[in-house]
């Protein structure tokens, strides 16, 4: 009967090391991760078979019943101290994996086959499990700054029961008569047997615990980072119905958690966007493939806000796509710098009118464009600016052109354009002439509002202006040409005595430069 017993408890210790193993495998395979449960579940699937083979003894031989089943004992428990090594980010020992299985089998065989002693093979299998034990102890107990150390802490316990009740076993296998059989009926045997049932159970419990240890802190670290990201994150399933978002979100859009929750991000769109963007992106992340854009969106409040986005699947084991989560960053104020850069780039800093590179490109558009008959070009140049400027200073001067920016502005169409091109050189682009006597309109009330008079302080200041005009596509077809030809036609009022405007003609050509 006693023997029957230590069978039976040899099958419940199979029985729990094969379920165990099943778990572990299932652990390994759902995180897909190197992080020693795949050890685990391996040395719990040897000692599982060696439970089996050690049942069989007396049906099997004696070599795979005790030798093979006691060196398997020996090879599990190594599998799931190179599995804790690897848990803990410690390098397996090479040597002991390979060195130890091999002395013991040597040793079984030997006082199998050569010295058959069974008090021998006891103590050499209790000892085994004892040095293995107190280094799995020693590893899980070094790392105290682990955040699954409360867990590792329980595997060493239980790694330490079985190592005691192992150091008992193997003392009194030493100093005890000698058992006459293999699964000798006596108390010790029996008692080791059932403490190794519900510490081989404890073990595989707490190994399981620790792994999930390790999910739970890993998922804790990424909730909070998530919660407490700046970036705005947002979580939908399959369909895009929104499943989260964190409070960088909320406090971003204006909307709070329970009115996100269910809808769809069209309810921040704000109808800026081409609605061919959206198709495509849906198109992008449900063929799982990341999408990453910019998104013109709308707060609660009606505020239009730019975000740059990285939307990606999010695919289980399967490869089916479940959710899709989506990290956005405010590029609002870096829109708006862009901007303002590229108006610095393109427009004079003191007037603000355009440069000669933007008149230049909105002049070739000009030309280039369907109904580009009837434009006109006026080169605008003040007469008396530079004796003003050296008279009253440069801020008297950068005030004078201001005001005559202002004016020059009043005196055309909003439909034709103005550039400053020098210190008090101007372009005009007028489009859409009827004649040239609409030109001359333009260019005599230019004319007459520049010579009033303007007022620095207490002290008012008089200038004028010459205007050179050049047509298209009478003078020419060609931009820079049009604009020499202008150029031309100013400097010929200039030589004429100023303060009036001329159009220019294909063979004029000024000899000199007149001083200004």
């Amino acid at each position: 009967m006693q023997i029957l017993d230590n069978r039976t408890l040899l099958i419940v210790t199979a029985l729990i090391s094969i379920g165990s193993a099943v778990a572990l495998i299932s652990l390994w395979w759902a995180q897909h991760q190197r992080n020693g449960s795949g050890f685990w579940a391996s040395g719990m699937s040897c000692i599982a078979l060696a439970s089996l083979l050690l049942f069989g003894w007396g049906s099997l031989p004696d070599f795979l019943s005790i030798v093979i089943a006691n060196t398997l004992y020996v090879i599990g428990l190594l599998l799931i101290y190179r599995g804790v090594r690897i848990f803990t980010d410690r390098a397996p020992i090479t040597l002991v994996d390979f060195s130890f299985p091999l002395l013991t089998l040597l040793l079984f065989s030997y006082f199998y086959y050569v010295d058959n002693n069974i008090n021998i093979r006891i103590a050499i299998l209790s000892f085994a499990f004892v040095i293995i034990c107190a280094m799995t102890v020693k590893t899980l107990l070094a790392e105290r700054e682990a955040p699954w150390r409360t867990a590792g802490y329980a595997v060493a316990f239980m790694f330490s029961l079985f190592g005691l009740s192992h150091t008992i076993r193997g003392i009194v296998a030493l100093f005890s008569p000698s058992y006459s059989e293999f699964l000798d009926p006596s108390v010790t045997s029996s008692s080791v047997l059932l403490s190794g049932v519900f510490i081989m159970g404890g073990i595989a419990i707490s190994l399981v615990l620790l792994s999930y240890s390790v999910l739970e802190s890993k998922l804790r670290i990424l909730s909070l980072a998530v919660e407490q990201s700046a970036s705005a994150i947002i979580i939908t399933d399959c369909t895009g119905a929104i499943n989260y978002v964190n409070p960088a979100f909320v406090e971003k859009t204006g909307y709070s958690f329970d009115e996100l929750m269910g809808q769809t991000p069209r309810l921040l769109q704000s109808g800026e966007m081409n609605p061919s963007e959206y198709v495509k992106l849906w198109r992008e992340i449900t063929s799982g493939h990341i999408w990453r854009g910019e998104f013109h969106n709308r707060k609660k409040n009606g505020e239009l806000f730019w975000e740059i986005a990285s939307v990606a699947p999010v695919k289980q084991h399967d490869g089916n796509i479940s959710h899709f989560v989506a990290v956005k960053e405010d590029i609002t104020d870096l829109k708006e710098a862009k901007k303002r850069i590229r108006h610095l780039a393109n427009h004079d800093a003191l007037t603000g009118l355009p440069t000669r590179t933007l008149f230049m490109q909105r002049l070739n558009d000009a030309l280039l464009a369907e109904n580009s008959h009837n434009r006109a070009v006026l080169f605008v140049d003040l007469d008396g600016f530079k004796a003003i400027n050296d008279s009253f200073g440069h801020d008297a001067g950068d005030q004078l052109l201001i005001a005559a920016t202002q004016r020059l502005s009043y005196s055309i169409r909003d439909i034709d354009i103005a550039a400053r091109i020098g210190g008090d050189e101007f372009l005009i682009l007028c489009t859409e002439i009827e004649n040239q006597a609409s030109v001359k309109l333009v260019a005599e009330r230019i004319v007459n509002v520049l010579k009033q008079p303007f007022t620095y302080g207490d002290t008012e200041v008089a200038i004028s202006a010459s205007i050179g005009i050049a047509l298209y596509p009478q003078h020419s077809d060609n931009a820079d040409t049009l604009v020499k030809m202008a150029d031309k036609a100013m400097y010929q009022v200039k030589r004429q005595g100023k303060n009036n405007y001329a159009f220019a003609t294909l063979s004029s050509s000024p000899s000199e430069t007149p001083p200004k």
